[in-house]
């Protein structure tokens, strides 16, 4: 009986994480929408002059679009 007591004890941690991370789950918001921002500033950045701009203003997009994830999935 105690070895059961004993992986009883080692389990309840483990439980408790599980729910405690299961409460604390939040739903990314409808209003962050990364992947069309993204085709939107691809698009923006596809209409520069030179490619040397384009190059650029495409890093800029990937870089806000890291940045949106991150938020969403974080949510900071």
């Amino acid at each position: 009986m105690s070895s059961h007591v004993r992986k009883l004890v080692r389990l309840v941690p483990v439980g408790l994480a599980v729910v405690l991370m299961l409460a604390s789950c939040q739903t990314a918001s409808a209003q962050i929408a990364c992947f069309q921002n993204l085709e939107n500033c691809f698009y923006r950045a596809a209409q520069r002059d030179s490619f040397a701009d384009r190059t650029l203003a495409g890093l800029d997009c990937e870089l806000e679009f890291a940045d949106c994830a991150r938020r969403a999935l974080i949510g900071r």
